[in-house]
């Protein structure tokens, strides 16, 4: 067998849990072998990262590639969706894959580890979607914990869509996924207030794309999440609330695990950076997100609540769409596809203005963005900490150098940015995917398809602190 390769990182500021400080890491093969002061240790490699933050790889549990939604499809596929990951410091994703109907469940799997092969630059997993849940469908779900996809998700709305299920069908998949080890995913919006709300305002030709905002209140996401919450309690299995955009939703479910249920939330980078007002521009149709974008108050809300761990962790629901595709939406909201390209930006911007601006300490940076998603989500400790054994996931950031954000200087596949030449302070120099250097400045260096199917397995004694 041929002999792996060593890298030694020097000097670099190391975060580890809550310790900060100098170290060096060497890379033996894919893991990482050795942590500390490693000066006289020799390696094939040495790359000098004094004044340079060293992170684990995050991890993006909420991305939508090759999505078929409402008359497209997300322009993301798993070439040009994990490039943009990687250029973010993004190391391993985990993609939604939707039943096909009149198919076998596990099928679902199948599909996406046919759009990875010889594509994906970095390492990725499956969260099936229920949503025709016949009872022989339910009886899949062991097969597809065994498969290593272990988080089912289930949409409360979206009926028109074909994704809605019911909360009769939500209790059997969640008894199920109790007995087999498995977690339930709930896209929380009552329908009900929904379609009843965005049919009103299109009778008032109430139409343009802030509409799309009032047509889905805080009381929707509030009514769908204190029902998640009676079905945990009900059957007393894990449940994950997906894209939480309210401050009162967020205290239900800090309530609820206060009441020692496990019920948990992550927010999403654009409700933090973003807020309702953007969609009152002539080209709001690109904000067009569900749950849509909410208030600066709320906003601070959920910084705080992600500071303090009311919220356990920030993922991008990365939904990338064409303007000509948001355009389906110009004479009315309904019609433009829902979500934001967001899967390169999420560590920027939470560094930015997160860290710098006081609002995360750098350990919960890591927290939120690695290692909980990897706890929550069967990944660690494989993935999600710099500790030796790991994954030698490795991202470099330069704390002190600045740039503007915009569709030029990103590398997602969308004609346009969420984010437009809005001021940052940290880059991300070098990343490293199993100890290979895949982004070296402004360089991919990844061939396609080098990324490995994540077979997950989520280990419940371990509790983050969230």
């Amino acid at each position: 067998m041929e002999k792996k390769g060593t890298i030694l990182i020097k000097n670099g500021t190391v975060v580890l849990g809550n310790n900060i400080s100098q170290q060096d890491i060497l890379i033996r093969g894919e893991k990482i072998s050795a942590l500390g002061n490693l000066a006289g240790l020799e390696a094939d490699q040495e790359i000098e990262a004094e004044g340079l933050i060293v992170l684990p790889g995050a991890v993006d549990t909420h991305v939508h590639f090759n999505d078929k939604f409402m008359n497209t499809i997300s322009l993301h596929d798993y070439y040009t969706g994990t490039l943009a990951a990687a250029f973010g410091g993004t190391t391993s994703i985990i993609d939604f894959s939707n039943q096909i109907p009149g198919q076998p469940l596990i099928n679902t799997i199948k599909l996406k580890k046919a759009e990875a092969e010889n594509q994906a630059l970095i390492d990725w997993g499956v969260h099936p979607v229920i949503t025709e849940p016949s009872p022989e469908i339910i009886e899949e779900i062991p097969h597809l914990v065994e498969a290593g996809a272990p988080t089912i998700k289930c949409y409360m709305t979206y009926r028109s869509e074909g994704l809605m299920v019911e909360e009769d069908d939500m209790r059997q998949i969640l008894k199920t996924l109790k007995m087999t080890g498995g977690m339930l995913m709930v896209h929380a919006e009552d329908n009900a207030l929904v379609e009843e709300t965005v049919s009103r305002m299109i009778e008032q030709g109430l139409t343009k794309p802030i509409y799309h905002v009032r047509s889905r209140p805080p009381e929707a996401e509030i009514r769908a999440i204190q029902t998640c919450i009676k079905l945990a309690k009900e059957t007393r299995t894990r449940l994950f609330i997906v894209h939480m955009a309210t401050a009162a939703g967020m205290e239900l479910v800090s309530q609820a695990r206060s009441e020692g249920l496990e019920v948990l939330a992550e927010t999403c980078t654009h409700y933090l950076m973003l807020t309702e007002t953007i969609l009152e521009r002539e080209d709001g149709l690109k904000w067009i997100c569900s749950p849509p974008l909410r208030n600066k108050r709320i906003q601070d809300k959920l910084w705080s609540g992600l500071q303090d761990g009311r919220l356990s962790m920030v993922t991008s629901d990365d939904a990338a769409y064409s303007w000509e595709a948001k355009l389906y939406g110009a004479d009315r909201f309904d019609k433009c596809p829902n979500g934001l390209p967001g899967v390169e930006v999420r560590l920027p911007l939470l560094y930015s203005a997160g860290v710098v601006k006081g609002r995360l300490s750098l350990p919960r940076l890591v927290e939120v963005v690695s290692t909980v998603p990897s706890i929550l989500f069967g990944l660690y400790p494989q993935k999600g900490t710099l500790q030796p054994g790991a994954d030698a996931d490795i991202v470099l950031l330069d704390p002190k150098a600045k740039w503007i954000m915009n569709q030029q200087s990103l590398h997602m596949a969308t004609d346009w940015s969420a984010y437009e030449n809005l001021p940052i302070q940290g880059k991300i120099q070098k990343v490293f995917s199993r100890g290979e250097l895949i982004i070296d400045g402004d360089k991919c260096l990844a061939e396609k398809g080098r990324g490995r199917y994540l077979h997950r397995k989520i280990n419940f004694s371990i509790r983050p602190s969230v």
